[in-house]
């Protein structure tokens, strides 16, 4: 009788098709989050391996401190932000999550979504910890995670077409959005906190090797996993799945990887490095420019990556993990790439300006390097300096600030 009284009842049969949207829609969301939130693995073994054998649970704390903060500063303040910025708002909002009530409705579609805004704030917060390894005191990290997870991120993000569209631009999956001003923000606190005692001795760069380049690669291929749900995840709805977005990450990421192998001639930490970093340049125009587009892009954003290396290293600024070259400048390229190779002329979808691509990568430089700058200014003042004594930091973090190294030595 239930049978017969769905499928003789029109209401009752759209009814039962818009739940089954809807919680195709919610499983949708949780899968491709829980994608993006397995990258903080892959950013915590990605950085994990390349610092010295004395800060890898330092690495492992920062990354695990991202995540378990950015769940408490991006439901109280920074979901919010992202979507307006009338306080009233917050009231509403504060109100509404302390019952679980209000979000039965839809199959709770709405958490789906703010899970899935809070998988992309947390990280664009975690790519800063890479490019202040092995200096930073640990509360101080914390309270610089808190402040870009709660304010710096979703304020952009709202500026963005991610929100109020303030900012008007292209950027599909956070190329600009996500990593550029992640990456920005690190340019920024890594010009503030300054370079790892040894780093530069009479201006001259010293190389200090990581301790487990297998680790950083396992992390790089982590990563690459993950970059499947920030992409084709991005669609938002099941109905709007892309194998376009699909295609195009899979060309951008092996593009990146061939122009980093070969402009650091083999070296394996450019090579993973620049199939990172093709895939950050394709997030803004993955679904408007073509397979052969995408393999350009990476291409182009993987082989300046150890470019951009050397030139941070000429400035005199230490970036442990690359995060500038693969974060900032391949965000920003896939920004304005993405307004060449998304026009029609170009094999790409069109309806995107690369007048305003520039535009919103110039401002997203500026207002990241900025307030990366300030930000770690003022959290320095605050925890009574940025960095850890030279004394703890000759010791390693693991031993000076969490007590326990990551390879105990046996009697």
């Amino acid at each position: 009788m239930v049978t017969a009284d769905l499928f003789n009842n029109p209401t009752n049969i759209m009814d039962a098709l818009n739940t089954l949207a809807n919680s195709s829609d919610v499983m949708f969301l949780i899968f491709t989050g829980a994608f993006i939130f397995i990258m903080h693995l892959g950013f915590a073994m990605l950085e994990g391996g390349q610092v010295r054998e004395k800060n890898v649970n330092n690495a492992m704390m920062k990354n695990m401190g991202d995540w378990i903060i950015g769940c408490i500063s991006w439901l109280l303040v920074g979901s919010v932000i992202a979507r307006t910025l009338n306080p009233a708002d917050f009231f509403i909002w504060w109100g509404k999550i302390a019952s679980a009530t209000p979000f039965l409705t839809n199959n709770g579609l709405e958490l789906a979504n703010w899970f899935l805004g809070l998988v992309f704030a947390a990280t664009a917060a975690t790519i800063v910890a890479g490019g202040i390894a092995e200096r930073i005191k640990f509360k101080s990290y914390i309270l610089i995670s808190i402040v870009i997870t709660a304010l710096l991120y979703p304020f952009f993000s709202y500026l963005g077409p991610w929100g109020a569209g303030v900012i008007p631009f292209h950027d599909y999956a956070g190329s600009l959005m996500v990593h550029g001003v992640g990456g920005f923000l690190a340019l920024g606190l890594i010009a503030a906190i300054g370079p790892r005692f040894g780093r530069f001795v009479n201006k001259k760069a010293i190389t200090i090797p990581g301790h487990n380049i297998p680790m950083s690669i396992l992390g790089a291929y982590i990563l690459a996993f993950g970059w499947y749900g920030f992409n084709v995840g991005s669609s938002l709805a099941l109905s709007d799945i892309s194998g376009l977005v699909c295609a195009t990450t899979t060309l951008a990421m092996a593009g990146g990887g061939l122009g980093g192998c070969l402009f650091s001639k083999n070296d394996v930490l450019y090579t993973a490095n620049g199939l990172l970093a093709g895939t950050v340049a394709i997030c803004a125009g993955t679904d408007i420019v073509s397979p052969l587009g995408a393999l350009i892009i990476g291409f182009i954003a993987g082989s300046q990556v150890p470019l951009i290396f050397k030139i941070v290293e000429k400035m005199g600024l230490d970036d442990v993990c690359g995060v500038i070259p693969v974060h900032a400048t391949s965000g920003a390229l896939g920004a304005i790439l993405a307004g060449i190779f998304g026009m029609t002329a170009f094999g790409g979808v069109g309806g995107v300006s690369l007048t305003e691509q520039i535009i919103a990568t110039l401002i997203c430089a500026v207002y990241g390097t900025g307030a990366g700058f300030i930000l770690g200014k003022l959290v320095g003042a605050v925890t009574g300096g940025l960095r850890v004594k030279e004394s703890e930091e000759k010791a390693g973090l693991d031993i000076s600030i969490h007590k326990l190294p990551a390879y105990p030595k046996e009697n």
